[in-house]
């Protein structure tokens, strides 16, 4: 409930970008700029993040950024200005970013191993649960009142959300403690400290990650806009279009962990999802204009196969070294990368799309998902032989 609330509080802007650029004259440019600052604020917060996460109390970090994020979506409902919502959606970003590495941290040591991948799989599913909801409720909100009401929604709902973790967990701790469970025999491998960490292979997944951040957030952005530029539809029928995209997500999250069961290789699982998001692109950049369904289709293959790669590198690769004590920062090193890649994407996007259309900005899409191929085909053979058999 906790990640499924901080998702609310930060996809709750790009759900509704395609209003606000309308309402308030925006060029795409400045709405992906906004998106932009969330981005490097909350990829640089997650370097600081992994490294307190493994320190700190998890749970009052994760209360702290439910709180703060509540309040500052309260905030983006009152901005007047471009640069007023600028500022707000970075401290939001920066804020967010206490979020995941304490919690990926809490499924490390409060799970046993052979539990620690089917929790990654439920709280991946959130995203997609989150942005399905974020979908409708934006379309409601605006089609009933306006933009601001739908950010002053989920400022109560965040406030909520933030009073049922600091109950909820810590009741939890509090029993945990009281039981005394036993110590569970750990699945990461036989490592002595961080220097076993295999820098070579966790490289190729941090640029691998670059790359799935720029086709996840940088297509979930802008495919409001897309249909609305592509199609002539107005804004709440745009937003509500696009909400097919997390149900494809949500089984994308699913259908990945099959995957992985069937190859037991998280980089050989990213390599066969980074090359149907290609060939979806393309065939979007091909056909996709024909219809809305055929366009959706095409965005939803691209967008859960980066689902799918998410949960692959960023929640099971940092369990394996629950031994290290190194979760927390690994979640937060990997985490980062994506959100450069989303920094990118975000701004680049309504760059690209004002300066020289969407048929190029595919192109450059394509191009994005044939260099994550590259990247998870040089890791498949290091992370084999690092990976517990």
């Amino acid at each position: 409930m906790a990640y499924f609330a901080a998702n609310l509080g930060r996809l709750s802007y790009i759900t509704s970008m395609a209003e606000i650029l309308r309402s308030e004259g925006m060029r795409n440019a400045a709405g992906g700029l906004i998106s932009t600052g969330f981005f490097i604020c909350y990829g640089a917060g997650q370097l600081v993040s992994g490294y307190l996460g493994d320190r700190f109390s998890p749970g009052w970090m994760v209360g702290f950024g439910l709180f703060f994020t509540g309040l500052f979506n309260l905030l983006m409902g009152m901005c007047a200005t471009d640069r007023q919502m600028l500022i707000v959606w970075c401290l939001n970003g920066a804020v967010q970013s206490a979020l995941w590495p304490p919690i990926l941290r809490i499924i490390a040591e409060y799970f046993p191993p052979e539990y620690r991948k089917k929790a990654c799989v439920y709280l991946a599913a959130t995203y997609p649960a989150a942005l399905l909801f974020s979908y409708g409720a934006s379309a409601g909100m605006i089609s009933l009142w306006s933009w601001r009401a739908f950010f002053f929604l989920y400022a109560v709902l965040l406030t909520a959300a933030t009073a049922w973790w600091i109950i909820g967990f810590f009741r939890l701790s509090a029993f945990r403690t009281a039981q005394a469970a036993p110590d569970v025999k750990d699945e990461s491998p036989a490592v002595s400290g961080p220097a076993r960490l295999p820098w070579l292979v966790l490289s190729l997944f941090c640029a691998a990650l670059i790359m799935q951040g720029m086709l996840r957030d940088g297509l979930m952005t802008w495919v409001p806009s897309y249909l609305s530029h592509t199609f002539q539809l107005d804004s709440a029928a745009a937003i509500l279009s696009s909400a097919v995209l997390p149900i494809i997500n949500l089984g994308g999250v699913y259908a990945t962990n099959q995957l992985y069961r069937l190859f037991r290789n998280e980089a050989t699982a990213s390599l066969l999802l980074f090359a149907l998001s290609a060939f979806a692109t393309l065939f979007l950049m091909l056909w996709g204009h024909a219809s809305i369904p055929l366009s959706l289709l095409c965005f939803s293959l691209v967008t859960a196969s980066m689902m799918g790669i998410n949960l692959l590198l960023v929640s099971f690769v940092p369990t394996y070294f629950a031994g290290l004590k190194k979760v927390s920062f690994l979640t937060g090193l990997t985490n980062a990368m994506v959100y450069i890649g989303s920094s990118l994407a975000t701004y680049g996007i309504g760059t690209i799309a004002d300066h020289f259309g969407w048929s190029t900005l595919l192109v450059v899409l394509i191009a994005v998902a044939s260099i994550g191929c590259v990247l998870c085909l040089a890791a498949i053979k290091p992370w084999k032989a690092f990976v517990p058999t």
